[in-house]
Formats: structure tokens, sequence, C-alpha cells
């Protein structure tokens, strides 16, 4: 068992743990330093990463092409409801009540698959981006960071101090400005493509 622990602590310590060190100093080096150099806040500049996360997350879906695969099912899951549809000629009861429940069972089987594939893919394009960005975040603008510029651990103090906040953190600002983009973007996606079919 000692063995097995060893194994996997060089792979994360000497393999992975490197990795993401590289990443992030590359992240830091890309958005955090130049949006830096240019004396961008650091609330605007978590409000541009947050664009950036929803930008890469519709990069993301157009690449795995999740319209596509979503028109491909609606066309089957029609065929086949029809096709069950036409079950019911069928005279004998028993074979019609056979024949129903193999259909039933075919359109549930596939359906189970669609929503695995529909959720994995939403897990894929949309949560794992924000938690990833969200983690080098808090690492790369942590408590100590923010305190050592402003002289306090939020981004920005709200003076009323609503429902109890003393200040916007990292994470809420983030959070909230990647839910709001994302609502917008699809709005635009919806637009985009309600004009695009009158055309």
């Amino acid at each position: 068992m000692q063995t097995y622990h060893d194994i996997l602590d060089f792979i994360f310590y000497r393999v992975i743990y490197p990795v993401l060190l590289f990443i992030r100093q590359i992240f830091d080096g890309i958005f955090i330093g130049s949006m830096s150099l240019l004396s961008i806040p650091y609330g605007y500049q978590v409000v541009i990463i947050a664009i950036c996360t929803v930008c890469f997350a519709f990069a993301l879906r157009k690449w795995l092409d999740v319209e596509a695969k979503e028109k491909i099912f609606r066309t089957k899951f029609v065929a086949q409801k029809a096709k069950r549809d036409d079950i019911a000629i069928v005279p004998d009861k028993k074979d019609r009540d056979a024949m129903y429940t193999s259909a039933d069972q075919s359109i549930d089987e596939d359906f189970n698959v669609y929503l695995a594939q529909h959720y994995f893919r939403y897990v894929l394009i949309y949560l794992l981006p924000l938690f990833l960005v969200m983690a080098w975040l808090n690492d790369s603008l942590d408590e100590q960071v923010l305190i050592t510029i402003s002289g306090h651990s939020y981004l920005f103090l709200t003076p009323s101090h609503p429902m109890g906040m003393e200040g916007v953190s990292v994470t809420l600002l983030y959070l909230l400005s990647y839910v709001f983009f994302l609502i917008v973007g699809f709005q635009v996606k919806k637009l985009f493509f309600s004009k695009k079919k009158k055309a």
C-alpha cells in the first residue's frame, strides 16, 4: 500500500503539480500580468477573465458540435415515436403490447444515453472551465495579494454593507460576471440564429 501511495505522490508532485504550476504562470503572464501593465484594476480584470471564459465555453460548444448532436437526437426521437405510433395498427393485442414494450425500452435507452452525454457536455463546456479558472484566480489573487495591494481582502469594499457583506470577493465577482455574460451570450446567440433562419 505504501508503494501505491509513493507512486501517486510521485505522479502528483513530479508530473501533475509542475504542469499546473506552469499553466498558472502562463495564465498569470497572459492575463493578470499584461492587464496590470495596462493599469487595469483587478476588479475589471476579473470581469474580463469571466468574459474570456464564456467565449471559451461557446468556442468549445461549437467545436464539440453540440447543436448538430442535439438535432440528430431530436430527429431520431421523432422517428422512433412515429414508429411506435404505427404499432397501433397491429390487430393482436398481445403482439401489440409486446411491440409497445420493446419500442418503449429502445426509446428509454436512447434517451438515457442522450441525457448522460448531454450532462457530460454541460459539465465539460460550462462547469469545468468555471471551476478551473476560479481556482486559478483564487490562487493568483488570494487574500494576501489583495491585502498587499489595497489593505483589505476584497476587490472593492461595499460602503453600505448590503446583506452584511463588507466587500466583493474575487469568487463572487467572477461567478456573477460569468453567469451574467453566459446569459447575454445565449441571448445574442438566440437572436443571431433567429435572424439567420428568417434570412
